[in-house]
């Protein structure tokens, strides 16, 4: 028998997929781009998020109970991380980039 997911939750799943791997992606870029800069609390933010997004969609994928907990605490590290990302210097708009997966997921996981 087959679970169907509502729309919102195909969207929710997506946007945090694609919010962990922009994360990690920044993350990557802090640390190893042209520009580097040594934030600690803007690349914590960065594997904070990418990591409870994954968490998240892992929750959703198989329909546990406990993913609208996980979603509001999703929707709380998105939005610090997308307000890190925008205070940073983004010459090549990386972190232009991340803050907009960021701020996605936040709205979306913030609606489950």
């Amino acid at each position: 028998m087959s679970i169907t997911m509502s729309p919102e939750m195909k969207q929710c799943l997506a946007n945090c997929m694609e919010c962990h791997r922009i994360c990690t992606e920044a993350a990557s870029h802090v640390l190893h781009g042209d520009h580097v800069h040594s934030e600690a609390k803007h690349l914590i933010a960065l594997l904070d998020c990418a990591q409870i997004c994954l968490t998240h969609a892992d929750f959703m994928s198989r329909r546990s109970p406990h993913h609208a907990h996980l979603a509001k605490e999703c929707a709380e590290i998105c939005s610090a991380c997308a307000a890190l990302c925008e205070e940073h210097g983004d010459p090549d708009g990386e972190m232009a980039a991340c803050a907009k997966a960021c701020r996605a997921c936040a709205e979306t996981c913030s609606a489950m």
